[in-house]
């Protein structure tokens, strides 16, 4: 957080100063662009943290699921936020929203799952638009509705990759 405060005091401060701006001011707008942006991304990685505590108690875990190969307007482009209870071979999956974890929909059972072997990789700014937190790492997965994406924790998709994979023979 305070690299992300440096860049934005500095960013804010040295536009105020090309654009003209006096010094006085330039440096109280970067100081207050840096404090608003640092604690926003503060206060979002802690609630984050509270949640991933409660849902872990639960044997839960926070995701966020895409559909890619869907219709276009539907869930192909866009991330929803949800509860999954990882288990053999399948996922249910809850749509919740906010970090109160409310349902939104009715929940399902994602099944016959398999693991793709592309390896993870990284929430990009696309990702990060739709509410994906920075850090949240995304996985490919076959199941018996067609191919699905799961963003969540290295620790979160860790434990899903460990509970949905089948046994070994």
């Amino acid at each position: 957080m305070a690299l992300i405060a440096i860049v934005a005091f500095a960013v804010y401060t040295g536009g105020g100063l090309i654009f003209g701006e006096a010094f006085d001011s330039a440096l109280v707008n970067g100081l207050c662009y840096a404090l608003i942006l640092a604690g926003g991304t503060y206060f979002t990685q802690k609630r984050f943290r509270r949640t991933a505590a409660r849902l872990e108690q639960r044997g839960q875990s926070l995701i966020f699921l895409r559909y890619p190969n869907s219709l276009p307007g539907s869930l192909s482009g866009v991330w929803q936020m949800g509860i999954a209870t990882p288990s053999p071979g399948r996922i249910d999956f809850q749509p919740a929203v906010y970090d109160e974890l409310i349902p939104s929909g009715r929940s399902r059972a994602l099944t016959g799952l398999l693991v793709s072997p592309a390896p993870a990789r990284k929430a990009d700014r696309h990702d990060n638009k739709q509410a994906v937190p920075f850090g949240y790492q995304i996985i490919t997965l076959e199941s018996d509705g067609g191919v699905i994406e799961i963003a969540a924790s290295p620790g979160t998709l860790q434990k899903i990759l460990e509970s949905v994979a089948p046994a070994p023979s």
